[in-house]
């Protein structure tokens, strides 16, 4: 008895050592792929052919303890069990259709009593039913399962293999029992070994993944993050807990340069900060601020000059949410030079402001004194001999040229709102043309205009508008000698209305035309230097812009221009109309004279 079992152990150690080994192909498999990111997307194809070569090596290294029986035994159910349902339908599927080609060729088509006596063909069809719950179901299910379908396979292998024998005439002995109940044994252990080693590395994989996103997220969001800090217009320096400084930004990297042109990142991280900060009177004007933070007390805040720049310099200490203990303090510097600046120009226009608001109603008291003393004088003039006429009418020129200065000054002064109507610039070039061509008449010059018929009705004020066009129309007659040519054009394109008034006098220098819109500023004898200004008022309460082109001796062209606004509203009123008849201006040049 103890003899039969020596042997019964020794035969079945012996020949399912091979069988366990061909068995963890698809398990080594599946461990090599899944530990390798780059190799996860083609996982299915390798447990497909490690499957697939184990189950042939299985198959091949079989061995029969009856021959007579020709039942083998094997451990063939085990890859193809794992191939199948970690592989999915794909592998399934070729798994099977494998293993029915490779059990056509090695047995004839006769013998049928290979074919009903094979287990693993009953357990296949199973294994279908059973994949799509297997794949959702938890890692302690999965194991029941697969232990489940090879404990059956294991089951339905033994009946049939008992059959056999009873077919055969074969006793069921004691040897026979030991060695089935050894086989089963081994075939249930390493299964459980293989499916353990199959469920931790599919674990052990999901949490590498997982690792390896939750890394790459943090890498982003890092890159953006200090991406962020560098295109910061604020100069950002980080130290740790120790003083030692461990970032800075591109804005104070070129702030500290302005000392070391050669200074790099690698020169400044890992430094500390109190011996770095004596090198460069920039961090040393802070009076270590960051080191008051760092000792627990509240943020820190002082405006610092440097290199006639300004600087505004808060720092702020960095602490663990968790513990509340201090890591680490952050210093920022913001350049206010330019806000300084601004609000310092506020105030003063603040004050100017003030200024002409107080000027403007001075002003427009003294009309009402110069109205009365220019009555007085008329009628003085009535009265005094003929030959003090022409004193008297110095002092009322004067007195009117007073009067034009106060009523320029006003119109510049109060910003007041324009009442606005749907008018063609046409019209308006119409109604004062009579006067424009007194004055060219009078000084020998002529007028030609050139006006487009496609130009649309603005909503506009007439008599700014008409003022507008007299101040730009005789500025450009005085800076022309006799015989001069004032060319006045209206143009419409890409939603824009111009107004151009161009002249071919002696040009305006640059510098004079970069202080030409300044109040006061002026270049003519008698001149007021409001006309320009006026003229850039008129413009911006009607949403425009005014230009100049200008180049000394070939004249000066002024350019004003109005967006339509292309609104339902503005688009119901606009009506392109032809342009009005001013001596046949159809598109074509017109001269006056």
């Amino acid at each position: 008895m103890f003899a039969a079992f020596k042997d019964t152990l020794y035969v079945a150690f012996k020949d399912t050592l091979l069988q366990v080994l061909i068995a963890y192909f698809p398990a080594f498999t599946y461990h090599i792929c899944l530990m390798r990111p780059e190799r996860i997307g083609r996982a299915h194809v390798y447990l497909f052919l490690f499957s697939a070569l184990s189950l042939l090596f299985c198959m091949l290294f079989s061995f029969m303890y009856f021959p007579e029986t020709n039942l083998p035994f094997d451990f063939r159910l085990i890859p193809f069990m794992v191939g199948f349902l970690y592989g999915g339908y794909r592998v399934g599927i070729m798994l099977t259709a494998m293993y029915i080609i490779v059990m056509l060729m090695m047995h004839a088509w006769h013998d049928h009593y290979i074919w009903w006596s094979d287990s693993l063909l009953y357990v296949a069809p199973l294994l279908f039913l059973m994949l799509n719950y297997f794949q959702q179901s938890s890692a302690p299910k999965r194991i029941l399962m697969l232990m489940g379908v090879a404990s059956l396979g294991m089951l339905l292998h033994f009946i049939i293999y008992s059959l056999s024998l009873w077919d055969h005439h074969i006793q069921m002995q004691t040897h026979i029992l030991l060695f089935m109940g050894m086989y089963a044994t081994v075939f249930l252990c390493a299964s459980c070994a293989i499916i353990y080693m199959m469920e931790y590395v599919r674990e052990k994989a999901f949490l590498q993944q997982g690792y390896q996103m939750v890394w790459r997220q943090y890498r982003q969001e890092a890159q953006k993050m200090h991406q962020l800090i560098d295109e910061t217009p604020l100069a950002v320096l980080a130290v740790d807990a120790n003083a030692r400084i461990t970032a800075v930004n591109q804005m104070m990297l070129r702030m500290l340069q302005q000392y070391n042109p050669l200074l790099t990142n690698v020169d400044i991280i890992g430094r500390c900060y109190y011996s770095f900060s004596e090198e460069y009177e920039l961090l040393s004007k802070d009076d270590f601020m960051l080191g008051r933070v760092l000792s627990g007390e509240p943020p820190q805040s002082e405006v610092i000059q440097h290199f006639n720049r300004k600087y505004l310099v808060r720092t702020a200490s960095m602490r663990n949410q968790e513990s509340g203990e201090i890591v680490g303090a952050v210093g920022m510097a913001h350049d206010i030079t330019e806000l300084s600046q601004l609000r310092a120009e506020m105030g003063n226009m603040e004050r100017l402001s003030l200024v002409g608001q107080m000027a403007a109603s001075i002003t427009h008291e003294i009309r009402n004194p110069m109205a009365v003393v220019r009555g007085f004088i008329q009628l003085m003039q009535r009265k005094s001999p003929e030959h003090l006429n022409d004193y008297y009418a110095i002092v009322m020129e004067e007195l009117d040229r007073a009067n034009m200065i106060i009523n320029d000054f006003l119109s510049l002064a109060q910003n007041r709102i324009v009442e606005k109507e749907f008018m063609h610039l046409h019209d308006i070039i119409s109604n004062i043309s009579p006067l424009l061509w007194a004055d060219a008449n009078m000084r020998g010059q002529e007028i030609h205009l050139q006006l487009a018929e496609d130009v649309p009705e603005l909503l506009i004020n007439s008599k700014e508008m008409k003022q507008l066009l007299l101040n730009l129309a005789r500025n450009a007659m005085e800076s022309m000698e006799p015989k001069g040519v004032l060319t006045i054009q209206t143009r419409f394109h890409e939603g824009v209305v111009e107004l151009i008034v161009r002249d071919n006098g002696l040009g305006i220098p640059v510098a004079v035309q970069e202080r030409m819109f300044e109040p006061f500023y002026t270049t003519k004898a008698k001149g007021t230097g409001l006309g320009l200004p006026l003229c850039l008022s008129i413009v911006e309460r009607h949403g425009g812009v005014i230009s100049i082109d200008s180049e000394i001796g070939r004249g000066t062209t002024f350019i004003v221009s109005f967006q339509v606004e292309a609104n339902a509203a503005y688009e119901k009123c606009i009506s392109v109309v032809p342009s009005p008849s001013i001596n046949d201006t159809s598109g074509e040049t017109s001269r006056i004279s």
